[in-house]
């Protein structure tokens, strides 16, 4: 299964790469900066890991924002785009081939976890959310923008420059998964509990959190701190 979906995020990394360069021009990017800029004060610390990170686009943007960024994504080819990316941004990641349920950290490393569209294809929650804690300093967040897609079918519409074949691989793999059979965010509210977090919260659309028109965004913004004792 793991084999599968780094295939399918193999697949489309140079595509992923040069979507997200066009991104750089718009104001999207200088709302995710700013957001960023405004969390570091809330958090004990500037180390942050962020897992799924494709083509690096928001690895830079939390380096640019003033954070020591970590970055993990299970598709080499994903991390190699990166790479590139951050090199021709003369931008310092520390960037990592690894499956994001086994992190690959000691523990209580990171004051910040972020993820972004990736929790919708990871075969188990429960384990990924509980190698956060474990990786998460006392006192730490972990911060997962998504979607819920369980019931939905990705089209190929609007995705041309993408694989023929691309949309039916997500909505396969999809369809396997545990996570799409349950109504988010509140699986991942009771999920993030048991494993310990506390201040679990889902209230914000992402589109409110970095001050867009209504209708831009459908993502949650999930949010759960580590306890600090």
């Amino acid at each position: 299964m793991m084999q599968e979906i780094s295939d399918y995020w193999d697949r489309q990394s140079a595509i992923w790469r040069e979507e997200k360069q066009e991104a750089w021009s718009q104001p999207v990017t200088q709302q995710w900066l700013t957001y960023f800029k405004e969390l570091l004060p809330y958090l004990k610390g500037n180390k942050v890991l962020e897992v799924g990170t494709a083509s690096g686009y928001f690895a830079n943007i939390l380096a640019m924002a003033g954070y020591e960024v970590t970055a993990a994504d299970i598709s080499a080819n994903m991390i190699a785009e990166a790479k590139a990316v951050s090199a021709a941004l003369q931008v310092e990641v520390d960037y990592h081939v690894m499956d994001a349920q086994q992190l690959d950290f000691p523990a209580q490393q990171f004051d910040l976890v972020f993820t972004r569209l990736m929790t919708w294809t990871i075969p188990d929650i429960n384990t990924f959310y509980g190698e956060c804690f474990r990786v998460l300093k006392p006192g730490g967040l972990l911060l997962n923008f998504d979607g819920d897609f369980g019931a939905c079918q990705f089209s190929q519409e609007g995705h041309e420059k993408y694989p023929a074949d691309i949309m039916e691989q997500a909505n396969r793999i999809k369809g396997r998964l545990d996570i799409s059979r349950h109504a988010r965010p509140a699986k991942d509210i009771a999920v993030l509990k048991a494993a310990g977090f506390v201040m679990v919260s889902a209230d914000a659309k992402e589109e409110q959190v970095l001050r867009q028109p209504e209708g831009t965004s459908d993502l949650f913004e999930l949010k759960g701190r580590k306890p600090t004792h």
